[in-house]
């Protein structure tokens, strides 16, 4: 008898032993396959980060200084006395697409940074955010303006999700804190998400919460405990962008905000935008070139996208200038519309010169 209980326990200890020597190797063969993996994806993805096209033509006109904004003189004015000093406040500007609203923004914040008693500090963010396109779960577990919370029960969770914790994820709020929060196209926001941006601008912190928080649990780290109990910080100011009209954005955020206006730009701003952007670009133009794009682009952005389809095609034939028939191909290839009103108003001058040249 005691014979059979030693082979049986000496059979239980080599089964025991063999699955323990099979999950060791198989955790070190999937060990090894994991780190051979990630090797290959860093390989491709350095050899993506390695590989540069040439910056667009609208990337490289764009204002990198307030006097580069052509056009809107009295909004940058308006913009920068909201944002001066030790009291700045939220900001709603109105305006058509393309006139320099986001420009005017980056331009101006970097400016006010300068400006005696500021808040902002000289690293303060400047995080931009598009809310058309800023849609949160109905759930709530999915926010990426207010920040949300990865409750342990939703796949890759993690370890923390294992142990059953609750993980704040913090939104465009908190990480424009101390900053700046620019908000492009602010009157496309739902309406549920814009009660919850009044709520963080009121108490200048988001407030998250989760079932599966406890206060007794002991395994809930302190940071994640300090957000429940606290919130997460979002103290910024507000600059919204829209092209919509005033009366199609909600009172109550019309109410906690300073107005500003942009103008729609004339021929003649959008004349002196071709003629730096064409400086700035390298990109040699005929005289009457200005004028023709002029005619065919009601904002900023349609004039620099006309000159650089231009210029392509100037090259594309393998010439150095561009000229007239090549901005009117380009016009009319794009079916852009023409400008019914007078190119010049009265008073309004434009030096004549046979070809601009760049610097």
């Amino acid at each position: 008898m005691s014979n059979f209980t030693a082979f049986v326990q000496l059979a239980a200890a080599v089964i025991v032993g063999m699955y323990f020597f099979t999950r060791i190797r198989t955790e070190s063969a999937d060990s090894r396959a994991a780190r051979e993996e990630s090797k290959v994806e860093a390989e491709k993805l350095n050899a993506l980060r390695r590989i540069h096209l040439s910056e667009p033509m609208t990337e490289m006109s764009r204002p990198g200084h307030i006097t580069d904004i052509i056009g809107q003189e009295d909004g940058i004015r308006a913009l920068r006395s909201a944002l001066w000093g030790a009291h700045p406040q939220h900001v709603l500007i109105y305006g058509p697409p393309g006139v320099g609203k986001t420009a005017a923004a980056r331009v101006v914040m970097e400016e006010v940074k300068k400006s005696p008693g500021t808040p902002f500090g000289k690293n303060a963010a400047f995080v931009e955010a598009d809310a058309a396109i800023m849609r949160c779960d109905e759930r709530g577990f999915a926010d990426p303006l207010i920040g949300s919370v990865h409750d342990p029960i939703y796949q890759g969770a993690g370890a923390m999700g294992v142990s059953g914790i609750p993980q704040p994820k913090p939104g465009a709020v908190t990480r424009a804190h101390g900053g700046i929060l620019f908000l492009d196209e602010i009157g496309e926001l739902p309406n549920e998400q814009i009660n919850k941006l009044l709520k963080v601008l009121e108490d200048r912190r988001v407030t998250l919460e989760s079932a599966y928080y406890s206060r007794g649990n002991k395994n809930v780290p302190a940071y994640i405990r300090d957000v429940f109990e606290n919130g997460l910080p979002a103290d910024f100011r507000l600059i919204g962008a829209t092209t919509r009209r005033p009366e199609r954005i909600p009172e109550a955020i019309r109410s906690r905000c300073v107005e500003v206006y942009f103008n729609p730009l004339t021929r003649a701003d959008i004349v002196r935008i071709v003629t730096e952007s064409a400086m700035r670009c390298g990109v040699a133009i005929e005289n009457g070139v200005r004028e023709l794009i002029a005619d065919y682009s009601s904002n900023g952005r349609e004039a620099v996208k006309l000159l650089q389809s231009s210029s392509n095609l100037a090259r594309m034939e393998g010439r150095a200038v561009v000229s007239v028939a090549d901005a009117k191909w380009a016009a009319e290839a794009g079916r852009y519309k023409k400008r019914k009103e007078p190119f010049l108003k009265e008073n309004e001058k434009i030096v004549d010169i046979s070809i601009i040249k760049p610097k």
